[in-house]
Parts: C-alpha cells; sequence; structure tokens
C-alpha cells in the first residue's frame, strides 16, 4: 500500500460521511478531538487535587475537582456519542460503497472481470474488506487524535522532568514492529483469498438444491467437505504462520517499553525521596504512564486499520480504472438495422489462454431474417452468442451492424435493442409479475408480463400460483419455489417483453420443453422477428434439436471454433457434410 492510497481513501470515506450527515460528522470529530486532551487534563486535575490538599488550598481543591469531573464526563460522554453515530455514518459509509462497487460492475460493458480468476480474486478481497476500507477515514481521525493525546501527554511529563519523554520515545519501535506483522498477515490474507474463495463455492453447492440432489445421489458430500476443509486449511496456514512470525517482533517492542515504563517510575520514586519533585508530580507520573499506553495502543490500532483500508483501497481504485479503461464512448442512439450483421474474420481467445474458442469465422446475417447456430459440445456456440450480444469484444476481427463496426456503438445502446434467453438464465426471487418485467425496465410499450408469460407457454403455471403475478418467488424471501421448467418459462417469458428488439436471441433454453413445445416457442419470436422485419430484426437460434433449426433462414454449423458450413437446410443436406450427417442420426432417432 502506497500512502497515497491511503490518504486518498481516507479523504473518500470522510467525503462519503459528510454526504451521509455533515452536522454528525463534524460533531463526532469534534469529540475525538476534544478527547485527546482529556487524559493530559485528568492528570493535571489529580496533581492540583494532590498539591491543594496537600497545601490546604480548599478554593483550589473545588477548582481541581470541577476540572477533573468536566474532564471525566467529557471523556464519557464522547467516547458513547462518537462510538455509536460513527458506527452509523460506517453504515452508511458502506452502503455507498456497497452500490458504486455493485453497479461499476454492472456497467462494466464486458463480463472478462467475472470470468477470470485474478479478476474475481481483486473484487472478492475488495468485497471482504469492506469494513476495512469504510473506517479508513476515521482510523485516520483516530490516529491523529492519539497522535496528539501523546505529544500532550510527553509535554507534560516533561514538566515533570526532561528524561521522563524518554517513554513516550520508547514506544515508537512498537509502531514499525506491529505494522511489519500486520503487513504480513495481509499478504497472508491476499495469498490465500483463492483458496478462500473457492472454498466458499464447494460449499454453496450444498446450499443449492439443484447441485445438493446430485451430491446426496453421488454420495460425495464427505469427499467435497474434505476438498472444502483443505482448502480452508491451506489459506488458514498462510495466515498462522505469517501470525507467528510478526508477533514475536510485538512482543520484544512491547517488552522495551514496559522495562522503561518500569525505570521511570522508579526514576519519579527517587525524584520523590530526594526531595526534587512533588507527590503531585507523581500521581501525575503514574496517571499518565498507564494512559500513555492505552494511547500507544489507541494509535497502533488506528494505523493498522489505516493501513488496512488502504490494502482494500487498491482494489477499489483498480475496478476504479478498469472501468474506465474498459468504458465505451459511442454512439447511444437507437439502432435499427436496414442492411444486416456481419462477422468479418472474428477470432476469440479468453484471457489466459493460447488456444482459440472462435478463429477466422466470417458471417453475414441479413436484416429481418433468423440464423440458426448448431455444432457439438465445445464448439463455440455461446461463446460466439456472446460476442454478438457485446459482452465479450472479438480478439481480432469485427462485428459490423451495417457496415459499422458494433464498437462505435455504445454498449447500452446495442443492449436496449438485444433480447432473448440463454441457457444460464436468472432466476430472480421477486414477484411473478417483476420477474417478468426486468426484460424491459425502461420501454413501457412492450408487452404485459401476463401477455408475455402466455405466449412462453406459461398460462397453466400462474393457475398453480397462490397470488397470480403477484407471487413472491425463491425460498430466499419466504416465497414459491419453482421447478427448472418452471423458471424457465419465466426467463422465457422475460425474453419475449421487449418484441422491437434488433436482435433476438435463443441459446438452447428449452431444456426442459418438449420438442413441439420448442418449435412453437420459435415460431413465435420468428413471428414477432418478422412482424417487425423493416426495423431489421434478427433471430438468431442455437438449439440441439434439429427439427427447430431448419426452420430458420440461414445455418451455420461450428466445428472447433471453426464455422465449416452455412446456408439453408436445403443446401446443407444436399451438401452431405457434418450438418447433414447430425440431421440424419437425429431424424432416425425420432423414427
Amino acid at each position: 500500500m502506497t500512502k497515497h492510497t491511503g490518504i486518498k481513501a481516507a479523504y473518500d470515506t470522510m467525503v462519503l460521511s459528510f454526504r451521509a450527515d455533515r452536522k454528525i460528522t463534524l460533531a463526532v470529530g469534534a469529540f475525538v478531538l476534544l478527547g485527546s486532551g482529556t487524559a493530559v487534563t485528568l492528570g493535571l486535575s489529580q496533581r492540583w487535587i494532590v498539591n491543594s490538599a496537600k497545601g490546604q488550598n480548599e478554593g483550589g481543591l473545588l477548582w481541581a475537582i470541577a476540572l477533573g469531573a468536566v474532564a471525566y464526563a467529557l471523556q464519557l460522554v464522547g467516547q458513547r456519542f462518537s462510538h455509536n453515530y460513527r458506527n452509523d455514518l460506517g453504515n452508511r459509509i458502506q452502503l455507498a460503497l456497497e452500490q458504486e462497487i455493485t453497479e461499476l460492475s454492472a456497467s462494466i460493458p464486458t463480463i472478462v472481470h467475472l470470468e477470470r480468476g485474478e479478476y474475481l480474486n481483486r473484487i472478492t478481497m475488495l468485497r471482504r474488506g469492506l469494513v476495512a476500507l469504510t473506517n479508513t477515514g476515521w482510523s485516520a481521525v483516530y490516529a491523529a487524535a492519539a497522535i496528539l493525546s501523546i505529544t500532550l501527554s510527553t509535554v507534560a511529563l516533561a514538566m515533570v522532568h526532561p528524561i521522563l519523554t524518554l517513554l513516550a520515545l520508547c514506544a515508537i519501535p512498537i509502531l514499525p514492529l506491529t505494522n511489519r506483522a500486520k503487513k504480513l498477515q495481509r499478504t497472508a490474507v491476499d495469498k490465500g483469498v483463492e483458496s478462500l474463495r473457492n472454498e466458499e463455492a464447494v460449499h454453496n453447492l450444498c446450499l443449492n438444491p439443484d447441485a445438493a440432489k446430485e451430491i446426496l445421489i453421488a454420495n460425495n458430500g464427505s469427499e467435497l467437505s474434505r476438498r472444502a476443509k483443505e482448502l480452508w486449511n491451506t489459506a488458514a496456514l498462510f495466515e498462522t504462520k505469517a501470525r507467528f512470525k510478526g508477533t514475536g517482533g510485538e512482543i520484544s517492542g512491547w517488552l522495551l517499553y514496559f522495562a522503561a515504563l518500569a525505570a521511570g517510575l522508579v526514576f519519579v520514586g527517587w525524584l520523590y525521596t530526594s526531595g526534587h519533585t512533588g507527590l503531585g508530580d507523581v500521581i501525575l507520573v503514574i496517571s499518565l504512564a498507564g494512559q500513555l499506553r492505552l494511547q500507544q495502543q489507541q494509535a497502533i490500532d488506528a494505523v493498522t486499520a489505516f493501513a488496512d483500508g488502504g490494502r482494500v483501497a487498491k482494489h477499489r481504485h483498480w475496478l476504479l480504472a478498469y472501468g474506465k479503461r474498459t468504458a465505451k464512448h459511442g454512439a447511444t442512439t437507437n439502432i435499427q438495422p436496414t442492411q444486416g450483421l456481419e462477422l468479418r474474420d472474428v477470432s476469440f481467445t479468453y484471457p489466459g489462454s493460447d488456444k482459440p474458442v472462435l478463429e477466422s469465422i466470417n458471417l453475414k446475417v441479413a436484416a429481418g431474417t433468423s440464423l440458426g447456430i448448431v455444432g457439438l459440445n465445445g464448439a463455440g456456440k455461446s461463446t460466439l452468442i456472446k460476442l454478438l450480444l457485446g459482452v465479450h469484444e472479438p480478439t481480432t476481427g469485427q462485428i459490423l451492424i451495417d457496415g459499422e463496426p458494433l464498437t462505435q456503438t455504445h454498449p447500452e445502446a446495442w443492449a436496449s435493442v438485444c433480447t432473448g434467453t440463454l441457457q444460464n438464465f436468472l432466476r430472480l426471487e421477486v414477484s411473478v409479475r417483476e420477474g417478468i418485467q426486468a426484460g424491459d425496465l425502461h420501454d413501457r410499450n412492450g408487452q404485459l408480463p401476463e401477455d408475455a408469460l402466455r405466449e412462453a407457454a406459461g398460462e397453466g403455471l400462474l393457475t398453480n400460483l397462490p397470488r397470480g403475478l403477484d407471487t413472491q418467488l425463491g425460498r430466499t424471501f419466504g416465497g414459491t419455489e419453482l421447478s427448472f421448467g418452471q423458471w424457465q418459462k419465466i426467463a422465457l417469458a422475460r425474453g419475449l417483453m421487449r418484441p422491437t428488439a434488433a436482435l433476438q436471441v435463443l441459446d438452447e433454453p428449452t431444456a426442459a420443453l418438449d420438442a413441439q413445445a420448442e418449435h412453437d416457442l420459435f415460431e413465435l419470436f420468428t413471428q414477432q422477428a418478422r412482424r417487425h422485419s423493416k426495423g431489421g430484426a434478427i433471430m438468431v437460434l442455437v438449439s440441439h434439436r434439429f427439427s427447430t433449426v431448419h426452420a430458420t433462414d440461414q445455418i451455420a454449423v461450428l466445428s472447433g471454433g471453426r464455422l465449416t458450413e452455412q446456408g439453408t437446410h436445403a443446401s446443407l443436406c444436399a451438401a452431405n457434410g457434418e450438418y447433414a450427417q447430425l440431421y440424419k442420426k437425429q431424424l432416425s432417432a425420432y423414427q
């Protein structure tokens, strides 16, 4: 962590605190800074009380007691007030940071940061470190207050005898030794974050109903538990070693301080017995010596928290920079293709891999037509869909809309004219109505949710739901749990909410439907596309059922990441290539 990163994080979080509540922020800050003088004030009042009592100065005694009472009350009230309200401000800061991270992650035009392990590790460390990041600003304030308090205590000790300032100086080694120990621990935590992320993923399998069924049937729960434990132990071992390595330095630092403290008390005792100082000064030194240790611990804790926040801030700055670097600034006007879509020498390789998933794809799809994509598993079909939707960008080559590169169009503008249903569809645990309306939140000219669900072959679904479209879905919020096929119908209805989309995609979303239901659904999407063919709507269908794909205007055959065949169903059958062989095999299976 650089000092600049920590200072920037402290500034940013304090800005969020002021935005949350300016008056409370100022009040808490004032109490924290005032509290830095209470330890010295209490010590001085005690000396004053002793000296006044010894000199039988009743007026001075009363003033000394009043001063001590005010200091004590200020310390007690200030700590309670600042603690309670700072926690409230911290919750608001954390909420603002969580919202920022979520919005930023969602606004990045591609999904590379959600698929690469090193990026996921950074986001995981950021999310897990939000509390530390939230406290960075206030940690800096508390550190400043603690340092001011130590300074005032040191000045007061020097008033008794200059040599007593060594008490504060002997505490200086504790801070770098503690920082070294914490740095070792932070490095260990960063080193183990991938193991912890994988451990969490393994355990979450047992909490997911779909995965849990297979785990139960296969009786491999104990094996998953063993692997999760190994991952946890790996991460814990890193941190345990780091703690042992850093603890020795911390102990040596504190031993030095306590040795100096003992010597200081012996010295002030000698000063008193030799008549060089009074009893009030002895009481002051004893009081400040005890407070000085607490002040030093507070300073160390605050500086450590500041450093922890700065470490997390590195990941936040990375995410901000990554979002800024990947931001697109193309045209934001709605796209209405009149010519069509073209892939020109498109290749794609996932980051961190040397093997292309797609290679040299050249394909043209006329506006107002439909495209079927077929191929064996691993052929690159879903990756091609991601490229068409803009959630991935080609490694090489171009995707063009009406002859213009898609990269010149703002991602939000392109996303606003795309719709459909993908393989891994969302299971939104909201009401049925909201789950369908999520398919088109902004366009109020789209379909009504009940019409979309009816067209998605889900009319019978409503009759089985206790509150119809207003039924809460999912167990998380005590709602109704749906079968896979029912969730799929909700997803299909969601894809029908934007009937005027320029690109409509169906990426094998109908695994729970029979062949006739899938064919009917495809016909529905196709009819929609053709109704809006003047706007250039393009339908793309990925399906393993050739009885559905053969009805598309054009078919593209992928094999090993390459486009091996393209044409109409009739022309591909006549060519007697891979498509024809696969079609014949599937046809014979249904006979």
